[in-house]
């Protein structure tokens, strides 16, 4: 699958899971998500990633390495500064993770 441009990157008003939003060569509409596992807010927890494809309602349960790949391919298309820190955040997740 190739990505061919980033929708959004967003903190979800679920209590603060995020996401990446995108668009592949497959014409669906994608989200690496990271689910939030708790809401302290000083010290959130993530449940393991997974990638929903938003056009199908298909969801895939990825592991942290699969997570790390998929948001370094994410982040080479990410230019703005305020999305290039929410990615950045997540990889920091997905780090601990691994």
């Amino acid at each position: 699958m190739e990505i061919n441009q980033i929708l959004s990157v967003e903190k979800l008003r679920d209590g603060g899971s995020l996401i990446v939003n995108f668009q592949s060569d497959d014409s669906c509409s994608y989200w690496l998500m990271l689910p939030i596992a708790n809401f302290e807010s000083e010290n959130p927890k993530f449940k393991e990633p997974v990638l929903v494809n938003r056009t199908t309602s298909i969801e895939v349960d990825l592991s942290w390495s699969s997570a790390h790949a998929w948001l370094n391919r994410l982040a080479t298309f990410i230019n703005d500064s305020e999305d290039k820190e929410l990615v950045n955040r997540m990889l920091d997740i997905v780090n601990e993770n691994t």
